[in-house]
Formats: structure tokens, sequence, C-alpha cells
């Protein structure tokens, strides 16, 4: 059976994000110091700025289109009852109005685009409010006034929650590298961005429901962590946590699949909320579609095939060994000894 252990660690090597796009980096200082400048002139409110996203979180990924964006958050002190959400969002629009030619105000944020592609989203929150909630502005100038409003958000502890989620620290990096994994096997399967599960709920799902997969050593102790395991275990799990709703579609009531996941911070949303039932059946089907080459690849002996039916899933990041050296592994390895015979980590190592 092959673990691909190798492979799964140039492959997450290849796609985490060590450090944030560093033009992108620069353009969110004088961004930074723009809205410094600027806002006063838009209102007395002090504000707290500070990173979000799955940067700040350790579970980014390099995106497949090159378009890295950077997510800023703004702390307000004020309340919700005091701001309308809109008008909290144009100080940060007319302060950053000109800086490029794209700058616009979207339903959760606002963004300032580039011409190279990537952008910034900046998210603004009512962070003194009597109940001490903090509030993310929602909505367009031209969304309708039900669309319009301050929802109850916790951007600071999801990244906290996140980035401290469980405490062994080798365990905790296993757990990153499996939310890299699915994200990028994410970008990979959904061309479209309809019907495209996020990344904060994939996260959320390995949060949840993924059981750390690893094996300790009976010499040494050091625990040796089987990442095609904790592949298996956690697609597995989501597929099993799908449940029959059963609903009209197309004037016909049929039963039609679901999974739900929670926000592991307050108000914990259910972040597959959006998605429609034939969006989720679509989902359901990749997923299945995932377990099978997952299964199929550990049932592989041979490490180069394994990696073939990988790659189908998680992109041309994987790398596929030479056939003639694995073949060379094979015939070394058989020739010990049975006695003496070694892991399948040393075989394929």
């Amino acid at each position: 059976m092959a673990d691909c252990r190798p492979q799964f660690n140039e492959f997450h090597d290849a796609i985490k994000l060590k450090e944030e796009n560093k033009v992108l980096k620069d353009k969110r200082e004088i961004i930074i110091k723009r809205i410094k400048e600027k806002l006063p002139e838009q209102t007395d409110y002090c504000f707290e700025i500070f990173n979000q996203g799955s940067y700040a979180m350790r579970t980014g990924i390099k995106p497949l289109d090159s378009d890295y964006d950077i997510d800023v958050g703004l702390y307000f002190d004020m309340s919700k009852d005091d701001v309308d959400p809109i008008e909290a969002k144009k100080w940060i629009y007319n302060a950053l109005l000109g800086h490029t030619s794209d700058v616009k105000i979207k339903n959760p944020c606002i963004t300032v685009t580039y011409a190279a592609g990537y952008h910034v989203d900046l998210t603004v929150y009512a962070a003194a409010n009597s109940d001490n909630k903090v509030y993310l502005a929602k909505g367009k100038p031209t969304s309708k006034a039900e669309d319009k409003f301050w929802e109850e958000s916790n951007p600071k502890d999801l990244i906290k929650v996140i980035k401290e989620h469980l405490s062994d620290a080798d365990d905790r990096k296993q757990f990153r590298r499996i939310v890299r994994y699915l994200k990028r096997w994410k970008d990979v399967n959904f061309t479209s961005v309809n019907g495209k599960p996020s990344g904060i709920a994939l996260t959320s799902c390995a949060y949840h429901w993924l059981n750390i997969q690893k094996e300790i050593d009976a010499f040494t102790g050091i625990p040796k962590y089987k990442d095609l395991d904790a592949l298996i275990h956690i697609v597995s799990t989501m597929i099993s946590n799908f449940y029959d709703e059963y609903v009209e579609i197309d004037g016909e009531y049929k039963f039609m699949p679901r999974l739900k996941v929670e926000l592991p911070v307050e108000p914990r949303p259910e972040l597959f909320e959006k998605m429609t039932y034939k969006q989720m059946v679509v989902f359901k089907e990749k997923l299945e579609n995932f377990l099978t080459a997952l299964n199929d690849s550990k049932d592989e002996t041979d490490p180069t095939d394994a990696a073939k039916i990988l790659r189908k899933q998680l992109g041309d990041d994987f790398p596929v060994p030479e056939k003639s050296a694995t073949g060379k592994m094979s015939v070394a390895a058989a020739v010990i000894p049975s006695s003496e015979s070694a892991s399948e980590e040393t075989k394929w190592k």
C-alpha cells in the first residue's frame, strides 16, 4: 500500500502560502496609510486595523490564478445603533476613491483591485456595543433595505480558535495541511464560483470532524503523520454527514442531499446555507469521486501510480515520482530478508 508521504510533503510545500505576496503587502500598507490620512475627513470615530482571513489563520494557499488577496479588518469604536452600515462603508470607500480605478462597495466588504488582478478586501466592524458583541457592516448602496444591516461577527475569535486548534503542535500542523489540501482540491475541481464551497466552510469541516491520523514509532516514540489516511477520514466523514431533505425542485417533491457545518465561533452561522440543492448534489458527487480516488491511491503498491491518481484530484502541483526510481525501490525492498524487513516508511523514503 502506498501512502505517498514524500509526495504529500512536497505538495504541501508547493501550495502553502508561506508569506504574503510582497507587492500586495506593500499595497496594503499604502491603503492603510491613505485610510489613516483621509478617514478623519469622513468621521471622528477611532478605529483599529488588523489582518484577518486565511493567512492570519495560517491556513492560506497560493491561488491557482495568481489572484492574491489580503483581508483587512477595521474595528471602529462605535455602536451599530449609532451608524448606518452603508454609511460606515462609504467612509472607507470615499477615503480610497481614486487610489485605483476599481474601488467597489461589495456586500461584505470594500474591495480595492489592482491592474495586475490582485486585490485588498476591507471589512468594517462596529466594536463598541452595549451587548459587548462585534458587528459587521453588510450590504451595498443599491441593496434592498432588508439587505443593509449589521451582522454579528467575531473575526478575532475565529482567528484565535483556528490558529490554536488542538493542543499538540504537530497535530495542529496536520490539521493545517489537511485544510490546505481541501482548499486546493476545491480550486481544482470547481471552476465556477457558483456552487464552490468556501474555504472557511472546508476549514470548519476539518475543525469539527478531522481525527488526526498518525502512528507512533515503537522504538523512537516519534509520531509519523499519515496525511492520506487523514484525508480519507475527513472526506468520508463529510460524506456521511450529508442527510436527505424532502423539498420541491422544479415543481416536483424529492429527497435532496444536504450538508451543514457551523462556524466554530459565535454566532455560529451555517456555512453551506447559500448552496442550492442542485449545487449540493454536485458537491457530494465530487466528494465521492475524491474519496474513491483517495482509496484507490492507497490501494496502489507503486507510488507512481498512486500519485497519478491523486494528481487528478489535487492538481499539477502534486508530484509524480519517476516510474524507474520507484521500481528500483521496490526491487531493493523485496530482497531484504523478512526478519529484517523495513517499514513501509523506509521502503518508499
